[in-house]
């Protein structure tokens, strides 16, 4: 069983030559491991002086006798990996990116178990529960002598294996069995999981669930092969599962090393989480107040090229709140970023700032706002004027993600509604 070491996200990590147990380091056949990586992004940490520090991106990295655990930095919850651990797990499930049906993942004690354990434990929770309602099923085509006619017989077969026995029927013939593809790739999962559990919790219901698809066909499979399931309507609840299996099917890596030791890696980009966050957190209020949510959209362009008649630099905002005329009223933006409460201009990026200003211009707006983490010694709004043919307000928000939006955030969404015609 490998030990979990558990860092936050920009913290150094050192690295060593060896390393013992218990110690704050990992080694530099382990850093070796993740420089070959093929399946962690290039931006996900950065390298230092016998060292490196992770930015962004948080999850699990499991490395040979190794696990790298990454947590995001919640403002008041740094000495404490299990809160800090909850709420990346509460964010997930917020964002739509772990899905358990009917709040099973509850049972779960994410503040007592690593973060891969977490994984494999809703992704048995969600399997259990579908396997109580039925297996998916479908018809395979077939070849056996029979005793009796069973759909068509083969005569060519018939006469070259039964010339002897005329007692026994060579058929052809269509049979519903649970031995399909669907039921074979979650097999093939449990079995790659299982080596990766690390808790009792864990092996117990890989081992239970692998037990309920004994009588399933043991095959191998890539990430590619799930595209290529075709889901219905008899077996379209099992696609939150197939995404689940794709996950860990896409996050292996087995030529990190001359070895046989499977990398396995589930890293979330903090950035696109806490945008879908906010936006799950916003929806129902936007609701409420007669406005449509949408992200990533309305896409407009800012520029047109007469000489090859063409648009060019497409906006794409994070967070866009329409009115019932469909009129662009606000546009908030997501930035999984820290702030600097010293600096006149809170450490917030020119290039954040400029791309805010040009959608106010584009979309014709009055209010714009910058959502980040809430952060020590900050405030949590900060009102700006933008300055421009047409004067904007800028409302910075700094939120707390532990208790959601907060009212100041609330109050400015809901600040839009009269604009409604």
């Amino acid at each position: 069983m490998s030990e979990v070491l558990t860092c936050l996200e920009h913290q150094s990590v050192p690295i060593r030559p060896t390393r013992n147990s218990g110690d704050f380091a990992i080694t530099t056949a382990q850093a070796a491991q993740l420089s070959k990586s093929k399946s962690i992004p290039l931006d996900a940490f950065r390298w230092g002086h016998q060292s490196l520090q992770w930015r962004q991106f948080c999850g699990v990295v499991q490395l040979e006798g190794l696990t790298l655990e990454i947590l995001p930095k919640i403002y008041g919850k740094e000495s404490q990996p299990g809160s800090c651990r909850l709420t990346l797990i509460r964010m997930l499930r917020k964002a739509g990116m772990m899905k358990v049906h009917r709040g099973a993942g509850a049972s779960i004690h994410a503040q007592n178990h690593s973060l891969l354990d977490i994984f494999i434990q809703e992704f048995c929770l969600l399997l259990r529960e579908q396997t109580l309602i039925g297996k998916p099923r479908d018809y395979q085509q077939q070849e056996a002598n029979l005793g009796v006619v069973k759909g068509k017989l083969l005569v060519n077969q018939q006469l070259r294996q039964n010339l002897a026995h005329s007692e026994r029927l060579y058929c052809q013939f269509d049979e519903l069995t649970d031995d399909i593809t669907i039921n074979q790739i979650i097999k093939f999962t449990l079995r790659i999981l299982f080596p990766q559990c690390r808790s009792n919790q864990s092996r117990k219901a890989v081992t239970e669930l692998l037990m309920q698809h004994d009588a399933i066909s043991e095959a191998r499979f890539s990430s590619s092969d799930i595209d290529r399931i075709q889901l219905n309507r008899t077996n379209s609840r099992y696609g939150p599962l197939l995404d689940w299996c794709r996950l860990f099917l896409d996050t292996r890596n087995p030529d990190v090393t001359a070895g046989k030791h499977n990398l396995l890696s589930i890293l979330f980009d903090m950035n696109v989480l806490f945008e879908r966050w906010l936006a799950a957190e916003l929806r129902p209020i936007a609701h409420q107040a007669g406005l449509t949510l949408k992200e990533q959209s309305p896409r407009r362009h800012l520029a047109y090229r007469a000489d090859i008649d063409q648009e060019v630099f497409q906006t794409r905002p994070d967070i866009s709140l329409i009115n019932q005329d469909k009129k662009v009223v606000l546009i908030l933006d997501a930035k999984w970023k820290i702030l600097d409460s010293t600096e006149a201009k809170l450490g917030i990026s020119q290039q954040d700032l400029y791309q805010l200003t040009a959608y106010g211009n584009l979309y014709n707006l009055q209010s714009l706002a910058l959502i980040y983490p809430r952060q020590q010694n900050l405030e949590p709004h900060y009102p700006i004027q933008l300055y421009g043919r047409q004067r904007m307000g800028l409302d910075v928000f700094c939120t707390d993600v532990t208790k959601g939006i907060g009212e100041l955030v609330r109050a400015a969404l809901l600040k839009s509604q009269p604009t409604m015609s």
